[in-house]
């Protein structure tokens, strides 16, 4: 943990704003930084593992690809489900 928040979200968190401010060419946006920090730090101080539940679900709704065929529900399956030609006996 760094300042209050585990190590790879506060890279992401500070770097990205960082690498805004440089791109845009307006280091002003720096300010940003401090309170992006403090956001992270009162969302793990609050749970540490917060980070790791939202890139849990921002990975399952990545995946989700079936919601046509299921009414609109999330359906996950370990199994790849591929159209296979009929066996021959």
């Amino acid at each position: 943990m760094f300042m209050g928040v585990p190590y790879v979200p506060f890279f992401i968190g500070a770097g990205g704003v960082l690498l805004v401010a440089m791109y845009s060419g307006n280091l002003l946006l720096l300010v940003f930084a401090p309170v992006v920090i403090h956001v992270m730090r009162m969302m793990a101080k609050r749970d540490e593992l917060i980070f790791r539940l939202l890139g849990l679900s921002l990975g399952m709704r990545l995946r989700m690809r079936n919601r046509d065929r299921h009414d609109g529900l999330w359906v996950f399956n370990p199994n790849p489900y591929r159209a296979k030609p009929a066996r021959k006996h």
